[in-house]
């Protein structure tokens, strides 16, 4: 029997606990991610590199690297941590320093193979994305080598995807709404704002506030799924 997509909704809420559990910490990393979302037109402009897409995506990576690969997944573990009901001086920060760099390794090696599989055809990269997408999570919080994480995301997504397309399809949504109200709140300029535009117009440094916010939630809730997942679902008649 399939399980009721309701109870794994309850991520959500939890996403906004761990999020209020230190109201500090999730507002310095907000207001580090709009610092960050800053270094991308500042190399633009010192570099005096052009107006272009391809150079906005390289450098936009680059402003992002801090947060996605280092103070993200330390949240996240700090985060697993006190959801196993540990205290914060329980030995999370040993686990983080011991894995990740390994996580971040597996995430670039995960970002390359969907980009490739979005260039040869859209069809490869979503397969990629929805079978191998908890492959860093598991290398971070449970010290798995990058092929055992990658066989234990296919199996786990192989047994509960009708769970987790709900919740992602939810997380989707959030990131729209996200987009939309930042394209709303800018208006339409009549093009690609320049880089000067982008490092001094507050509203962009307040929707990238705001981006880093949703980024930080959204990873809390795919989080408490990901716990929620690691419980294997009950076999049907079976008793103690």
């Amino acid at each position: 029997m399939t399980k009721s997509p309701a109870p794994d909704m309850a991520c959500f809420p939890e996403g906004l606990r761990l999020l209020a559990r230190r109201p500090q910490v999730t507002l310095a990393l907000a207001a580090l991610g709009a610092v960050l979302g800053a270094l991308p037109p500042v190399l633009q402009i010192l570099a005096g590199l052009p107006d272009r897409d391809i150079v906005h995506g390289a450098l936009a990576f680059v402003g992002l690297f801090p947060l996605e690969m280092y103070f993200v997944p330390r949240f996240l573990v700090e985060a697993d941590a006190w959801m196993g009901g540990q205290e914060p001086e329980g030995g999370w920060q040993a686990r983080f320093d011991a894995r990740w760099v390994p996580a971040m390794v597996c995430r670039l090696v995960l970002y390359a193979a969907i980009a490739l599989g979005m260039a040869a055809f859209l069809l490869p990269g979503i397969f990629v994305l929805t079978a191998f997408g908890w492959a860093p999570l598991r290398v971070l919080l449970r010290g798995e080598r990058l092929g055992d994480a990658a066989r234990g995301s296919l199996a786990l997504m192989v047994r509960a995807w009708r769970r987790v397309i709900p919740v992602i399809l939810a997380v989707a949504a959030i990131f729209m709404a996200y987009l939309l109200v930042g394209s709303l709140a800018l208006g339409s300029k009549g093009g690609e704002p320049t880089a000067w535009i982008r490092l001094t117009h507050p509203g962009i440094w307040a929707i990238n506030f705001l981006g880093t916010l949703v980024n930080l939630y959204t990873s809390a809730v795919l989080l408490a799924l990901f716990r929620k997942l690691e419980v294997p679902d009950p076999v049907p008649g079976a008793t103690e």
